[in-house]
């Protein structure tokens, strides 16, 4: 079905921009079955600021300025190919193009392939601030600032999406290409989807700082923060989420003092802080695809930070932070790792034709005999396996099998739901990802003075950030454990800091522990990709200051 290749009996098809991969020639070939991803991009972008200040001797100062930027991205591509993508591209190809009569073709792309034509982005700001004194010990900061954003998107993914004959040259000449629809946001089938969208708003900020003293400070902030939204990628294959999302806004508050103590020997920090966002942009995977959503949070926490310098040779710096999130209003998505939502009467399947799972429930809540009756009726006439349960291995009360969703779907009728994504569940409450509850760090260092002026500095640093999750569904498997890092450094300096040299070791006990995870869809396995710390480092470094 895929022609042998002088490396191999098993060919891939290569990422290609005509899209007929290996069967326009364009393969790579070995005796083991190969899978691989690939991105590429080329990006331009130029800004300009400019900024007026003053600086009276009065109680009044101020700035001015403004910002632009103009960025843009072109041939933005995400592939995915595989040995048995171009297997499932060759066998429905072939029998789909008998079975209407049609000449012998294939599926294209016989390869995932996200392709972000062009990516742009025009954006400029316009800000004030002003500082007034109000009297020695009170001072008030007020700031204001524009934005304008606007942004444009071209766009399309494909994925074994229409027929090809096997002599095309390139898959979008297909006489069949224009049952393909890369927009179904708009009537009738596009090509390529075509978005632009503009966001503009108002944000500003406000702080007083009270000197209660020439070493303490006391300071209370508010301030309105916004992120510009954007335009959500194309799908394949076409699932329910967003074609867009809306911007986001934080209302932040934060008190906290700064303090000296003790001839300068002791310093303190503290702050308390509370964001309550709106429309909080969060990324997920759906169909190998970066999508993103929108939800409601609060945040609050502590950080404090000290530095104890009992003599001139001896420094030790401490800091610590605690950090609370949840989400705040009910928001449903459906969990990947679990399409039934924790239900016992859906029957979780996973699609033939392009990997991706659905779920499909009763209407009347309850009623797993029925549904797993449909489904088995459906399947008999495709010729697949009724529904089975997922065995005692598992967490999974719901059942699953192998079958066609839209199949399913156009035979569901009053009684029955198919659910692209499966069941939603709310994830109101739940934590954010990404989120460490607590972080600790502690760092101590000696430096040596000599009679030629020089210094000799070792320095030793150690910190642990607390457990998090990598997941809005806060599952025990999307846990990320707690871990320490520690490093160390000894650094030579010159008369008057003129040059130094640098010996140091990051990661001294080679800890590969997990900082961050995410998980793919279903039509890409479900596999997680972790982030784990870079392993032990050790250099040497230099520099000279003019």
């Amino acid at each position: 079905l895929i022609p042998n290749g002088p490396n191999g009996p098993l060919c891939v098809s290569e990422t290609e921009e005509t899209g007929v991969g290996a069967f326009g020639g364009f393969k790579r070939c070995s005796n083991t079955v190969a899978e691989f991803d690939r991105s590429n991009s080329r990006n331009r972008t130029w800004s300009a600021e400019a900024i007026l200040s003053s600086d009276f001797d009065g109680p009044l100062n101020f700035l001015l300025g403004g910002i632009y930027v103009d960025s843009k991205t072109t041939n933005g591509d995400y592939y995915v190919n595989a040995f048995g993508i171009d297997y499932f591209a060759s066998v429905f190809g072939s029998f789909t193009a008998f079975g209407n009569s049609l000449p012998p073709a294939y599926l294209g792309t016989p390869f995932f392939r996200n392709n972000a034509i062009e990516n742009s982005l025009k954006s400029y700001g316009i800000f004030a601030e002003a500082y007034y004194d109000i009297s020695d010990k009170l001072k008030l900061t007020a700031g204001i600032r524009y934005n304008s954003d606007e942004k444009f998107s071209q766009a399309r993914s494909t994925l074994a999406s229409f027929l090809v004959p096997y002599t095309s040259t390139s898959a979008f000449s297909s006489p069949f290409v224009a049952a393909f629809d890369a927009d179904p946001g708009r009537t009738g089938n596009q090509l390529i989807q075509e978005r632009k969208v503009k966001f503009s708003e108002i944000t500003g900020r406000a702080v007083l700082d009270y000197q209660i003293s020439d070493r303490s400070l006391l300071y209370a902030s508010f301030s309105r923060g916004y992120k510009s939204g954007g335009i959500n990628p194309p799908l394949q294959p076409i699932f329910a989420v967003p074609e867009g999302f809306t911007p986001e806004f934080v209302n932040a508050f934060e008190i906290g003092s700064k303090n000296t103590f003790a001839n300068g020997k002791f310093q303190l920090n503290l702050t308390a802080f509370y964001y309550q966002y709106k429309s909080l942009q969060l990324s997920r995977i759906v169909a190998r695809t970066a999508v993103n959503d929108n939800v409601d949070a609060d945040i609050y926490g502590l950080e404090a930070e000290a530095i104890i310098k009992p003599s001139r040779e001896v420094l030790v710096n401490m800091g610590f932070s605690y950090l609370h999130t949840k989400v705040s209003s009910d928001k449903f998505l459906g969990n990947p790792r679990d399409p039934s939502g924790g239900r016992s009467d859906a029957v979780i399947i996973k699609d033939i034709t392009n990997g991706a799972n659905c779920a499909v429930t009763p209407t009347v809540a309850g009623n797993a005999a029925a549904v797993n009756a449909f489904v088995g009726a459906v399947n008999a006439g495709l010729g697949l396996r009724a529904p089975t349960s997922f065995g005692p291995g598992t967490t999974l009360t719901a059942t699953g099998a192998f079958s066609i969703c839209n199949v399913l779907r156009a035979n569901q009728g009053a009684n029955f739901q198919v659910q692209d994504a499966g069941v939603e569940v709310n994830i109101k409450g739940n934590k954010l990802p990404q989120a460490p509850v607590a972080k600790f760090s502690v760092g101590a260092q000696y430096t040596a003075f000599m009679d030629n002026g020089m210094t000799l500095v070792p320095r030793l640093d150690l910190t642990y950030t607390g457990d998090s999750t990598g997941s809005i569904f806060n599952g025990n498997i999307d846990k990320i454990q707690g871990y320490a890092q520690a490093n160390a450094q000894i650094q030579l300096n010159g008369q008057d800091d003129k040059w130094f040299v640098r010996a140091f070791v990051q990661n001294i006990f080679d800890n590969n522990a997990v900082t961050g995870l995410y998980v793919t869809d279903q039509s890409s396995g479900l596999f997680t990709n972790i982030f784990t710390l870079e392993p032990r480092r050790y250099g040497i470094s230099a520099g000279i200051k003019f």
